[in-house]
């Protein structure tokens, strides 16, 4: 199979009351087939529009999964509209009616219409049944092939995992996500240009808050044979932006820095104003956290920076709250409570508008290493507030992997 398409079908999809998180799983499961998704649609509960959806799928696919539409209500016109699209009639599958029947009497129900509508299947599908709900799916063979599942994501996943290993084989495809922080995605473009233009194994540049990755995509006969593809491209990418790099995959700048400290066997812990307790979210979300975090404070207050972490009220009169003495001061008076091996302090303007009178975007965070104290500025203008917490956020543990690397 060549060119997959997945339609997800429901009008609370368009009306965004659901997120489609089916043709995302969909997607990524088929990837591991070697199966390339080259199109997605969503189309509503309506008949005529849903046809004219699938005849375009019909046309430019080799193989296109349908979710949704397979329920027991008047809307759920799925099975009706493919059925005639194909000309095969709809039968009633007597395995899937009983399965329905037994459910129903376990909970002193009786069956009306629409829920045996749920049994009924195209003439001549391969029927699937369903582990964890009613509605089973089905799988039509031909010139397109054609799958339809269960828009609930759990039955849909059900039938996913049963039915792939079956009916779908080939060649492996493998992806490695490479993540590098402190390189925009145009100067990691530039840097391996000549790599993008391959055909096996593929390299895409991606791009997220501050953070930029490279996907390498191979496709094998099999996985171990695509890795050992991957690798040696890999290879080479770090051989020009490795020290960018700081994890493959789901692995984080957290994630990365708990390792670290980790191997180490050093402790961290941190004081926050701006973030409001962004950093230490993305530390304990790591596994493994517990053995190097003592823990945090978040001080949005004069009075309570003061109290806790002997922020002199005067320091703050005197450079403002949003100032290189301040965030030191914060650090410094953490790591004299806590007795961190490691820390970090943040504090600055995030806007909309201004409460010091430094610039919105302006950020000073703290950073304690065994071997002293240093105060680092960014500035990130014109930006979100949001985004500009997530990007101090991500600026100090990554400041802190660095020292780290450079044995501070």
């Amino acid at each position: 199979m060549k060119r997959a398409e997945i339609i997800a079908v429901g009008s609370e999809l368009l009306l965004g009351e659901i997120v489609n998180t089916n043709a995302s799983y969909i997607s990524e499961q088929l990837s591991k087939y070697g199966v390339p998704v080259l199109y997605h649609q969503v189309v509503g509960d309506n008949a005529v529009r849903m046809r004219e959806t699938f005849e375009i799928a019909r046309r430019r696919s080799d193989f296109v999964i349908v979710t949704g539409g397979l329920g027991p209500t008047a809307d759920d016109v799925t099975k009706t509209v493919l059925s005639d699209l194909l000309d095969r009639p709809i039968v009633r599958d007597e395995e899937a009616y009983e399965t329905i029947q037994r459910f129903l009497v376990s909970r002193n129900r009786l069956m009306n219409d629409g829920d045996a509508r749920q049994a009924d299947v195209l003439s001549g599908a391969d029927v699937l049944p369903n582990p964890v709900g009613l509605a089973p799916g089905m799988w039509i063979a031909g010139d397109t092939t054609w799958l339809l599942l269960p828009g609930v994501p759990r039955e849909m996943k059900a039938l996913v995992e049963a039915t792939f290993p079956q009916k779908l084989s080939g060649a492996t495809l493998v992806s490695e996500s490479l993540r590098f922080y402190e390189i925009g995605e145009s100067a990691l473009d530039d840097a391996v240009k000549d790599l993008l233009d391959g055909s096996n194994p593929t390299v895409a540049p991606y791009a997220e808050t501050g953070e930029a990755r490279l996907r390498i995509s191979a496709r094998a006969t099999d996985e171990v044979t695509a890795r050992q593809m991957i690798e040696e491209v890999k290879t080479e990418i770090m051989k020009r932006v490795g020290s960018y790099y700081f994890g493959s995959d789901d692995e984080t700048i957290a994630s990365h820095l708990v390792q670290s400290l980790s191997r180490l066997n050093r402790t961290f812990a941190v004081a926050e104003s701006l973030t409001g307790g962004e950093v230490q979210s993305m530390i304990t979300s790591t596994p493994g956290a517990s053995a190097i975090f003592l823990g945090g404070v978040v001080t949005y207050s004069d009075e309570l920076k003061n109290r806790y972490l002997g922020v002199a009220l005067d320091t703050i009169e005197q450079h403002s709250v949003v100032s290189k003495e301040v965030a030191y001061e914060m650090v410094d008076g953490l790591s004299k409570t806590t007795h961190a091996d490691y820390a970090l302090s943040f504090t600055g303007e995030a806007g909309p508008t201004s409460n010091s009178g430094r610039p919105v975007g302006t950020v000073y965070i703290g950073v304690k290493t065994p071997n002293g104290i240093e105060v680092i500025e960014r500035t990130y203008p014109h930006q979100e507030r949001n985004i500009i917490r997530m990007r101090a956020a991500k600026d100090g543990l990554w400041s802190l992997i660095q020292r780290i690397k450079k044995g501070e």
